[in-house]
């Protein structure tokens, strides 16, 4: 069996559009608005599903691939950390601070855990 398939290059174009603004949707990286969504569903829900997942994920950051000059704060937990009260502090600190929900998601949350947890050494 023989398939003959014959295309334009309009139509390949449109295709090939279509294919890069499906991909960049697909690895966007959540925002504050994203997490300060996915921390109240986790609070309310018991930080179950994707959104738990999240949530836990960007309110407990690692102390790991940071420099000099990373937009990420250095954030420093107690261990072990409390999820809840830091999601908490998270989606509180976010409902105060607007101009967090435009930022990356861990920039976000570094911005404001930072304050009551910075690194000392």
């Amino acid at each position: 069996m023989k398939i003959n398939i014959r295309t334009s290059r309009t139509s390949s174009l449109f295709f090939g559009l279509a294919l890069f603004f499906i991909n960049t949707s697909v690895f966007a990286t959540p925002n504050g608005n994203d997490l300060l969504a996915a921390c109240e569903h986790a609070l309310d829900k018991g930080f179950s599903g994707t959104e738990g997942m999240m949530c836990t994920w960007y309110v407990t950051p690692c102390d790991c691939f940071h420099s000099e000059d990373s937009e990420i704060a250095r954030v420093c937990l107690p261990v072990p950390p409390d999820v809840h009260a830091l999601a908490r502090e998270v989606t509180d600190g976010l409902a105060t601070a607007p101009e967090l929900l435009d930022k990356t998601a861990d920039v976000a949350a570094g911005t404001i855990l930072i304050k009551n947890y910075p690194c000392t050494e």
